[in-house]
This record gives C-alpha cells, sequence and structure tokens, in this order.
C-alpha cells in the first residue's frame, strides 16, 4: 500500500485527498505515510524525476569543509611590491 501511494504522489503529483480517494483509505493516513516516506511536500521532489532531493547533509556541524579560493589581478608568486 506504501508502495502504491508513493506512486501516485511521484507520477501524478497528486494530494493525500485524490490519493486517499483512489485507494479507499483516509486521508490522515494517506498523509502520514507521506510524511513518513518525507514525501508530504511536492516541493520536497525533484519536478523532472519526481524522486526526493537529495541535498549534502552532514551528523555534526562541520563536517563538511568548504573553501572559496580568488587570484586578485596579475599578483606573483611570493607577493607583490609590499
Amino acid at each position: 500500500m506504501v508502495r502504491k501511494i508513493l506512486h501516485l504522489r511521484r507520477k501524478r503529483r497528486l494530494g493525500p485527498v485524490p490519493i486517499a480517494d483512489q485507494l479507499g483509505l483516509a486521508a490522515s493516513t494517506v498523509h502520514a505515510v507521506l510524511t513518513r516516506q518525507r514525501a508530504n511536500r511536492i516541493s520536497h521532489l525533484d519536478r523532472s524525476t519526481g524522486e526526493p532531493i537529495r541535498r549534502y547533509e552532514r551528523d555534526h556541524p562541520g563536517d563538511l569543509l568548504h573553501v572559496d579560493v580568488k587570484k586578485l589581478g596579475n599578483v606573483p608568486d611570493g607577493g607583490g611590491w609590499r
């Protein structure tokens, strides 16, 4: 039943009430399944594939380090005139 609910959500982009009508379930049950499977918001799904969007998430702050590097002008290696 969970696979049927997720299939209707991803392929047809239906909400809990239309899915519940098609499957003969309560809308609250369908909403609970969608929430449990992290598919309760259409905005959380990729528009083209319908799959959940995967984000870079880490368990602890600072696990992922990001550094931006920018070269300024024609500064020779080792420094400029100062």
